[in-house]
């Protein structure tokens, strides 16, 4: 049988390899926007900053990492696209895609233009002459000079938010990253037509025209024949042509080979593929329209394509070193394996792990919250304990009320805290804090004002509920830090974010602890030696909580203690 060609270059090594390229093209591409934003205050100012820049990037080190990351990155890309078996793809990978292969044509002229003559000495742009030069003229030069700085922008966010999103530090900087990558080609943008206009104003006021040929004087000032700058311009157009020509010559040869094995994927829920061999499961999915789960798009980052090896025709290649690792770390049974990195030489049927949306969900472009990640947060419980005797001698419409006026205190002060409120169970509500990638100490301190708060808030409350209906709420919250699994959970509009997991069970429990011993709070010991916060003088037990195996510290706060916190 013929066996289907295999990368010469792993997977993870090609990731990593196009993550690092990729990080260093854009460091350059920000660097030189920063740059020509500059031009707003004066375009001296710009160009005597250029000469930090060029210290940068124009010495024989960062010369060959920016020269040869972009020669990588294109590489990558070629493969990329050459073992793709199909080209359907989600919106926001194909907008990456096509802009991705249009940089080299937009940024060729300008790339030879302002670099080739300085690497031989001849002739070293100026601010002067880049903007005229993309001011004057037919504008055919300024055009493709604009289309590049977004299309370029572009296409690097897209890759860097596909590669740092499930970072645990991105939400909390994505704001101000959001509005950086609006704000930078702006500037850059707007630098260039304001100077361009002063410079055609004056140019008017001395009767003047601006010509082409003035903004183009580096492709005119080059002295030694081999800097035929067109000649070197068409050849990069030829390079990058022949590249993505091969590319196209390759797949089509693959597809034509009329004796190219083909296997069988058939899905335990029904439907049966035909594709050719080495097809990643995966990409089977997508070609038969099955709707399949994957969070990031298939490339190995995360495990919600996994699937059930039903049976086989014959063996499957092993797991590589990054699908090995995520396999590990979800603790997968033997016979689970990532579709997206598992290319079958034989008919293999499989079973779908992970049920998408109704609806489908075939691309998985769903929110960074929305995808599901472990991570360290406080849970807090507040709950009331003696509603039960309450609701019995009250008229449903009663209750109603102050389960709503009770619920208005705990939502405000969880919100005030930066937390956000969960879900209400019953009479009950569950709070969560540290979602937004806040830090642990700073999230147990949050949780902590929290509790002082509807501690304080519902004494108020109980004065006026006290005259009205005769009622003294008293409440029980527990608090715990610790691991969870975050991530949108539910059907239809009913699903939200929420957190699962033992560190919730447990701050659950630590409300009953609370009602055990007739205090307000109960916080577990992570809660007050993270908070830094002091807690001499609290009185504090060993605890024995249903399913852990070994007892928990837990400090009590009563009322009081918990109003030191507020």
């Amino acid at each position: 049988m013929l066996q289907p060609a295999r990368p010469f270059l792993p997977d993870k090594a090609a990731h990593q390899l196009g993550i690092a390229s990729g990080i260093i093209l854009f460091a350059f591409i920000s660097t030189h926007l920063l740059n020509h934003s500059l031009t707003l205050i004066s375009v001296n100012f710009a160009d005597d900053a250029l000469k930090i820049f060029k210290i940068i990037w124009r010495n024989p080190l960062g010369t060959l990492l920016l020269y040869g990351s972009f020669l990588v990155h294109f590489l990558l890309a070629l493969r990329t696209l050459y073992l793709r078996r199909h080209m359907r793809l989600p919106p926001r990978m194909m907008i990456q895609v096509l802009f991705g292969l249009s940089i080299p044509v937009l940024i060729a002229q300008h790339v030879v233009s302002a670099r080739v003559p300085a690497l031989y000495g001849e002739f070293d742009s100026t601010y002067w002459i880049v903007i005229r030069g993309m001011w004057t003229g037919n504008g055919l030069f300024g055009l493709k000079m604009v289309l590049a700085v977004i299309v370029v922008w572009v296409h690097g966010c897209i890759g860097l938010y596909a590669a740092m999103r499930f970072r645990d530090w991105f939400p909390r900087w994505a704001p101000w990253l959001f509005a950086l990558a609006i704000l930078l080609p702006t500037l850059a943008l707007v630098g260039v037509l304001v100077n361009g206009r002063q410079m055609e104003a004056v140019a008017e006021a001395k009767g003047q025209v601006l010509t082409a040929a003035d903004g183009n004087v580096a492709r005119h000032q080059a002295s030694r024949p081999q800097l035929d700058l067109a000649t070197i311009e068409r050849r990069i157009y030829l390079f990058f042509g022949l590249g993505l020509g091969l590319v196209v010559v390759l797949r089509a040869a693959r597809s034509m080979r009329r004796n190219a094995p083909e296997i069988r994927i058939t899905y335990a829920h029904g439907p049966q593929i035909r594709v050719p061999q080495g097809t990643s499961i995966l990409e089977a999915s997508r070609l038969g329209r099955v709707d399949h789960y994957s969070v990031c798009g298939g490339k190995g980052r995360c495990s919600t394509c996994r699937v059930r090896i039903v049976d086989s025709d014959g063996p499957l290649a092993p797991p590589s070193a990054m699908e090995q690792a995520t396999l590990l770390r979800i603790r997968a049974a033997p016979d689970t394996r990532l579709s997206c990195q598992t290319r079958p030489d034989y008919d293999v049927t499989v079973a779908l792990l992970l049920e998408p949306p109704v609806g489908g969900d075939l691309y998985s472009g769903r929110q960074i919250k929305q995808a599901g990640r472990e991570k360290e947060i406080v849970v807090l419980f507040c709950d009331i304990r003696n509603f039960t005797t309450i609701s019995e001698s009250r008229l449903p419409y009663d209750i109603v009320f102050l389960l709503n006026r009770y619920f208005s205190v705990v939502g405000r002060a969880v919100e005030e805290a930066k937390g956000q409120v969960d879900k209400f169970i019953g009479d009950g509500v569950m709070a969560l804090f540290g979602i937004d990638a806040t830090e642990p100490s700073e999230a147990c301190r949050q949780a902590l004002k929290a509790a002082a708060t509807i501690v304080a808030e519902t004494e108020k409350l109980n004065q006026e509920m006290m005259q009205e209906f005769g009622v003294d709420l008293r409440i029980a919250i527990g608090i715990h830090f610790g691991p969870a699994i975050v991530g949108m959970i539910g059907y239809g509009k009913v699903a939200g974010l929420t957190a699962i997991g033992d560190t919730v069970n447990v701050g659950s429990r630590l409300e009953a602890v609370a009602k055990q011993f007739n205090v307000a709070v109960a916080a577990s010991e992570p809660i007050m030696l993270l908070a830094h916060v002091p807690y001499d003088g609290l009185s504090s037990r060993s605890v024995s909580l249903k399913g852990r195996k070994t007892n928990m510290r837990v400090y009590l706060l009563s009322a009081e203690d918990a109003k030191r916190y507020a």
